[in-house]
């Protein structure tokens, strides 16, 4: 991923970072000391693309892109409308693949974020209860 220079700053968000390859779109808010405070991940640009959210004080959220209609005489904006669960396993592999050339401590902050949404979608993984074997030895001993 590459960072984008020259980003439009919205001051009510925090200092905004964005960073981009051929699948994602990254956009980082962080407060005036660099902490990360909201992120929004942009994923299948080329096709049906969605995005999940993240910030302290509203947590994770996902949405679809509606593109509105294909027909030139009606030209309306791109908005994004709450979906259900997203392909969380190939976005979170994808993304761990492409944060080569992204800021680390931001990456590492996003994929965090991201382990934590999949405990939020999927709950927290058990370890399987073994079950208690009784093995029987024969011995000669046992026989009498």
């Amino acid at each position: 991923m590459r960072e984008i220079g020259s980003v439009r700053q919205d001051s009510e968000r925090g200092y905004r970072r964005w960073f981009q390859d051929e699948s994602f779109d990254l956009f980082v808010w962080q407060d005036a000391g660099g902490r990360p405070i909201a992120f929004q991940l942009c994923y299948d640009r080329a096709n049906a693309e969605g995005a999940i959210d993240w910030s302290e004080a509203h947590g994770f959220a996902h949405a679809r892109v509606d593109g509105g209609t294909n027909q030139p005489k009606y030209g309306m904006s791109p908005i994004l409308r709450p979906d259900g669960i997203p392909p969380y396993f190939r976005i979170y592999d994808r993304f761990l693949a492409a944060t080569a050339g992204c800021d680390p401590a931001l990456c590492g902050f996003v994929l965090e974020r991201l382990r934590e949404y999949r405990r939020v979608l999927f709950g927290t993984r058990r370890t399987p209860r073994r079950r208690r074997v009784s093995v029987r030895v024969d011995t000669p001993e046992s026989r009498e």
